[in-house]
């Protein structure tokens, strides 16, 4: 009886102990899911899913969320110039700058290519307008590895009640494209 008593128990304890090893892969997974590879953000995935809940909670509550869009100026001369690896590592460095320079409760992940989103949560024009230019501003300001100097054109909308969050993004894209022809490193909306 105790022999068998201990052979239940190491089998309990192996259990548990593969239990939490599939608990943490599980998580690993997770979270591969929803970052971007290369700059750790989130990636488009992960920035769909908080649109949609915050659509839904400003829509509940009746409340605003900002979105800002920016690309990177002139990108493709950096990729064509140097390559690549220096494009990617001018991506990270964007991404870093981002993550320091927003909010503790705004969302930044990397949209597609060199444009980036950032969600700002709970927020009117007016503070959205001071998240995207602090962020302008800590761009325009860095000093990159190998290109030394960059700056990234910046499109601002807030989330209106009666519209959709294509069209919410379309109005930030909109914008981003107008700071784009009307001379770069600028934020529109």
């Amino acid at each position: 009886m105790f022999y068998w008593n201990r052979k239940i128990h190491k089998t309990n304890i192996l259990l548990g102990t593969m239990q939490k090893e599939l608990e943490e892969k599980n998580n690993i997974l997770k979270e591969l899911s929803i970052t971007d590879r290369l700059t750790g953000l989130y990636n488009r995935h992960k920035l769909d899913k908080v649109l949609d809940d915050e659509k839904a909670r400003c829509d509940r509550y009746d409340d605003k969320f900002g979105v800002v869009l920016l690309d990177i100026d002139h990108f493709k001369s950096v990729n064509d110039t140097y390559g690549h690896q220096v494009g990617d590592i001018v991506l990270v460095e964007i991404a870093n700058i981002l993550k320091s320079n927003i909010r503790s409760t705004d969302i930044v992940g990397r949209w597609g290519g060199e444009e980036f989103l950032i969600i700002c949560i709970k927020s009117d024009l007016e503070a959205t307008k001071i998240v995207a230019e602090k962020c302008r501003k800590a761009i325009e300001n860095y000093n990159f590895t190998t290109i030394k100097h960059k700056t990234s054109s910046f499109g601002v909308a807030v989330s209106d009640k009666s519209e959709s969050i294509k069209e919410t993004i379309t109005r930030a894209d909109d914008k981003l494209y107008k700071a784009k022809e009307t001379g770069r490193n600028k934020i529109v909306f």
